[in-house]
C-alpha cells in the first residue's frame, strides 16, 4: 500500500539524540485548536494532520494536509494574527515539541533547521497559490478532478492511488461543494475507468486525463505535479 509519510526528518543527530520530546496523537484527536493558548511548536516525524478554519456558520474551510517534516504552529513564533486554525490528526501522529524560543534559537543556530523550514514554507506558499487559482478559475468537476491528483501517491506499478479511501462528503469539504455533486462525478469518472475504488481505495486509472482535461481548464497554467 502506498504511504507518503515513511520520510525520515533529514536532520542528522538533531532530533534523534533527544533535543527535543515527542508527543503521541491518536487519530481523530485535536493537536491544536484556537483557544490553545501554548507556545508549543510541533515538528510532524510521521503521520497526517487535517488543518481547517471554522467559519461562523458552522462550515469549514480546508488548508492542505500536513505531514512528516511539516510544522503545526509555526507561524505563531513570529506573531499571533494568523486565522483561527485546527489541526487535528488524521491518523496516529508522533511530533517533536519545542518552545517558539527554541524554535527562533534552532532557526538562528541551525542551518539545516532553517533550510527545512524555508522549504516547507515556500511549499505551502506554493500550494495555496495553486488552490487559490484553481478556486477562482476551475469549475467544480475540474477541482475535483485536480484533488485527486493533488492527493494521489504512486504505487509500485507507477499509478496514483489514494488510501485509504476518503468519503464523498471529505472530498466535498475539500473543494467546497456538495457530497451528492461529489457522488455524481465519481460515479461517472468510474463508468469511464478514469478511476477504480473496488478495492478500498481510488486508484486513478487514466491519470492523462485528469491532468489534460485541468490543464484545458486553467488554460496556460502549467498543472504538471512531481511525481511522489
Amino acid at each position: 500500500m502506498a504511504s507518503r509519510t515513511a520520510t525520515l526528518i533529514p536532520l542528522p543527530g538533531l532530533f534523534l539524540g533527544g533535543r527535543f520530546p515527542k508527543r503521541q496523537f491518536a487519530k481523530g484527536s485535536f493537536i491544536k485548536q484556537p483557544d490553545d493558548r501554548s507556545d508549543s511548536i510541533y515538528l510532524i516525524e510521521a503521520g497526517k494532520v487535517a488543518t481547517f478554519f471554522l467559519g461562523p456558520q458552522g462550515h469549514d474551510v480546508p488548508f492542505p494536509e500536513l505531514e512528516a517534516g511539516d510544522f503545526v504552529g509555526d507561524l505563531s513564533a513570529f506573531g499571533n494574527d494568523e486565522p483561527a486554525t485546527y489541526f487535528q490528526a488524521v491518523e496516529d501522529t508522533t511530533v517533536l515539541v519545542m518552545s517558539q524560543g527554541q524554535f527562533r534559537d534552532a532557526l538562528r543556530s541551525l542551518p539545516d533547521f532553517a533550510e527545512l523550514v524555508a522549504k516547507t514554507l515556500c511549499g505551502h506558499l506554493r500550494t495555496m497559490r495553486r488552490l487559490y487559482i484553481e478556486n477562482r478559475l476551475l469549475p467544480m468537476k475540474m477541482r475535483l478532478y485536480s484533488e485527486l491528483l493533488r492527493y494521489g501517491v504512486r504505487d509500485g506499478h507507477g499509478r496514483l492511488r489514494i488510501s485509504p479511501m476518503p468519503t464523498h462528503a471529505e472530498l466535498a469539504r475539500k473543494i467546497a461543494s456538495q457530497r451528492e455533486t461529489v457522488t455524481k462525478q465519481m460515479s461517472q469518472l468510474a463508468k469511464m475507468g478514469v478511476v477504480d475504488n473496488s478495492d478500498g481505495f481510488i486508484t486513478i486509472v487514466d491519470e492523462a486525463y485528469l491532468r489534460s482535461e485541468v490543464s484545458k481548464a486553467l488554460g496556460v497554467m502549467d498543472h504538471q505535479q512531481e511525481n511522489r
